[in-house]
This record gives C-alpha cells, structure tokens and sequence, in this order.
C-alpha cells in the first residue's frame, strides 16, 4: 500500500513527471541516435553531423535574448507590465535575428559556400535555415513559459522533435535518412510553435520601445558572448574536425559525441528547470546564504554527473559490440565523455555570477576559454599530428579551465578565499578528482573490462555525497514547490 502511494505521489508531483518524461525521451533519442548510427553507417553520419553542426551554430547566435529575459522576467516577477514589454521587445529583436538568417540563406543561393560542397548539403541548407529561425523563437518561448510556470508546452518542445526523429527513421536510408531527420526537426518546430502561440503564455499587449530593446540587448550582449564563446568550444572542436579529418572520421567523432552527451541530458533538463529558482535565489546580498546553496547545488549536480558518466562508461563497450562499424571509438567516446563532464564542474556559480549581473566577467571566461580551446586544437592537429581521437583532448583542459576561471569569479564576489588551492579544492574535491583521474587511466589503456574502476573508486569514495543526494531527491518528491519561483 506504501508503494502504491508512492507512486501516486511520484506521479502527481510534476517535477518528478516532468523528470520522468524527459528521461522517457532521452531514452527514444538515445535509441534514434544508436539506430541513425547504424542505418547512415559513419559517412552518412558525418553529413548528419554537419547539418546538426550548422543548426548549433544558428542557435548560438541568437545575441542571448532568452537567457536576458529569463534574468529580466525573474527580476521584475512583481510588474507584469513590465514583463510584457520585455517580452514585446525580445520578439521585435528576434525578427531582426531572423531577417538576418534569410540574407544568409539568399547569399547561398546566389554565390553558395565552398566548405559545404564537401559535405553535399544543396538545398539541405535551406531547411536548415527555415529551423533556425523557428528555433529562436521556440528557444525565447520556452523560457518565458518556464519563468511562467507553464510545464505542458514547455515540455512538449522538448519532447515533439525526438519522437518524430524515431518515427522519421523507419522510413529511410543514407542519403534520404538526412533529409527525413531533417524534416522532422523542421515540423517539430512548427508544432511547438503552434501549442506556444496557443498557449497563452505569451503577452502581445505589452510596448515595444527602443530603450527595453536596448536594455535586453545589453544584458543579453554579454550573456550572447559567454553563451556563444561556451558552447563555441564544443562547436569549434566538432568544425576544426570537420575539416581536417574525413567524413568518415566526423561521423565516428559525432557518434562520440552523441553517446557522451546523452548520459548528462538527464541533469541538463533538470538544470533548465532549476535556473529561474537559482537566478531568483542567487539574486539577494546575503552571501552566507549564497554560499550554502550553492555547496548543495554542486553536491547534488556535479558528484551525480559524474557518477551518471563513470555508469555510462561501463556501458559503452556493450553499445559497441550491437554497432560493429564504430567498435574502434571506444576511446573516443571515453575521452568525449570525459571532456564533456567537465563543464559541469561549474555549476551553481555560473548562474551566481549571472544573477549579480556580472555577465560581463562570465563572458570574458568563457572567451578566454574558447581561445585556448582553438589554439591547443591547432596545436594538436599542426604541430603533434595527433589523430582525430585526440583532439578532444584540447576541450578536456579547456573546459577546466573554465571550470576553474568560474569557481574564482564566484568566490571571489562572495568574499572567500581564493588561492589557487582554495579554488581547486572546491572546482574539482577529491571525490571528484580521483575517479576522475581514474577514468583517465582506464580510457588509455582501453581495456573493456576495466570500465568499471572509475565508478568503483566513485562509490567507495563518495558514500557521504551519494547520500545527500538522495536526500535531495526525496526533498523534491515530497515538496516539488522548492524549485518554483
């Protein structure tokens, strides 16, 4: 009777359901990406790979306007006027944005562009436009809807464009595959657009003048460039693949990426969720407090994304023996999920800084760190001629980097001590750091068998911080309230 109650509670709460939901489509995006790997093989792939590639790359430059309005909504959460035309401003930038696209889309088909040629795009690259601009505005919907509250369209955007990927590839091969998968994006931007118009959540009554449009694209400037310069190092690394190795060995790389991405896509929905919550927290002078909730914060998030990653890692070979034409990536992908971990050791003092409105130094950190990231790349690939497997290698240190230029402008607003030993200690603890540094080891020798040391040393390690967390999450069970505004 106990458990039958539980599991009434469990699916009453709508954080958990909302979890629940989003671990159901990561597990169909995970199976598409295992079954898209193995109907494209690794060529095919790589061309997949690029059209995501491009679709990343206009997704960043949207100028930051969904991330300015979330801190703009949160803090003017008591003036609804004030919210409204806000929200009337950031749609007027965004046609602006779009209008832009379209120009890049009519220079392609007057003059094109020579490096796509190697990857057979043709009028691929038109779709690939046409989401882009749906995306912007899909992207600004989604956080004014989650600043709002409203979970059902919210979740459906993130839902609609994995479920017809699934469906999509049933139907098709190779070449015909891509531009399905495409397709499926592109009508999965046009529902969500529908089920957003439709929703309410959206105010058309609000004025749009010049000045909130220059307040928005102030504060979104600086968190345009942090945002870009931090997802620019993944992208960068991904493009400079792109273009000094072969097709075949993107497609290997992207597959990398894709499995490494996945284990984390869980926390990546969950740290969505929580972001309006820390950006109304974070934003008081109370550094004592500050601080407690930020060591909770980094508990609960960047211990559990290791663990999650350390399991991935054991399962791996075992994804390898079902897709025989990538049996050779296990090092890759071990070394793409170890990099690919990294950035979460910056969680909780990102949304700090960006909550004082010191957008201005979370960008120069992660400029700072895209710089590194190109020029150990070209080092890489130049001077040692190392191949495509290790490139990676350049966004592991670059996403420590960062990690660590991020732990010290946080503790540094909050007064503490900041010596190189004080920063490193709370950027990356030794229960982080020694399963860490095992995962390395293991990752090079790259001996199936031993995959599961690094979880191992985690558990044995970590007892106390494995408890906290699912304290947490009973926390969350029992009063979902705690991460509303």
């Amino acid at each position: 009777m106990k458990i039958v109650c539980l599991l009434e509670r469990m699916l009453r709460n709508k954080v958990v359901s909302y979890m629940l939901t989003r671990y159901l489509v990561y597990f169909i995006s995970f199976l598409s990406s295992l079954l898209i790997a193995g109907k494209l093989g690794p060529y095919y792939f790589g061309i997949w790979g690029f059209v995501l590639l491009l679709i990343n790359y206009f997704h960043i430059i949207d100028f930051g306007i969904g991330n300015s309005m979330t801190v703009l909504l949160v803090q003017n959460k008591e003036n609804p006027q004030r919210q409204r035309n806000y929200e009337m401003a950031s749609m007027f930038i965004l046609g602006w944005i779009s209008l832009f696209v379209v120009c890049i889309a009519v220079y392609y088909g007057c003059f094109g562009i020579s490096f796509f040629e190697k990857y057979h795009l043709g009028n691929l690259f038109y779709l690939v436009c046409g989401i882009a601009i749906l995306q912007y505005f899909n992207d600004y919907f989604l956080k004014v809807y989650r600043v709002k509250g409203k979970m059902f369209e919210f979740a459906f955007y993130q839902t609609i464009i994995p479920v017809l990927v699934l469906l999509f590839l049933f139907f098709a091969r190779e070449e015909r595959l891509v531009w399905l998968l495409t397709f499926a994006y592109l009508i999965g931007h046009v529902l969500s657009m529908f089920f957003y118009l439709k929703g309410g959540g959206i105010s058309y009554r609000g004025k749009c003048t010049f000045k909130d449009c220059g307040l928005i694209l102030n504060k979104g400037f600086y968190l345009f460039v942090y945002n870009f310069c931090f997802y620019m190092i993944i992208v960068s690394t991904k493009t400079i693949i792109g273009i000094y190795y072969t097709v075949e060995e993107f497609g290997y790389f992207t597959f990398s990426y894709t499995l490494a991405h996945a284990a984390l896509l869980l926390l990546t929905a969950f740290s969505s969720l929580i972001t309006p919550k820390l950006i109304d927290k974070f934003h008081s002078n109370d550094y004592v407090q500050i601080h407690s909730t930020v060591r909770l914060l980094r508990v609960n998030y960047v211990y559990l994304s290791h663990g999650l990653m350390y399991i991935a890692m054991i399962g791996f070979p075992i994804l390898l023996y079902v897709l025989p034409k990538y049996a050779g990536a296990l090092r890759t992908i071990n070394l793409t999920a170890l990099a690919t971990i990294l950035y979460a050791n910056s969680f909780g003092y990102s949304s700090l800084l960006m909550a004082q409105n010191k957008e201005k130094l979370i960008a120069k950190n992660s400029l700072i760190s895209l710089i590194l990231n190109v020029v150990l790349a070209f080092v890489l690939i130049k001077i040692f001629h190392v191949g495509y497997e290790y490139v990676i290698l350049a966004t592991l240190v670059t996403y420590f980097l960062y990690a660590y230029l991020t732990v010290y402008s946080g503790k540094r607003m909050l007064q503490q001590s900041i010596n190189f030993f004080s920063v490193m200690k709370e950027c990356f603890p030794t229960g982080v750091l020694v399963p860490f540094l095992g995962a390395i080891v293991v990752t090079m020798i790259n001996v199936d068998y031993l995959m599961g040391v690094p979880f191992l040393l985690f558990l044995i390690i970590d007892r106390k911080e494995v408890e906290e967390i699912y304290l947490s999450f009973k926390r969350i069970l029992f009063n979902p309230n705690v991460i509303d505004i």
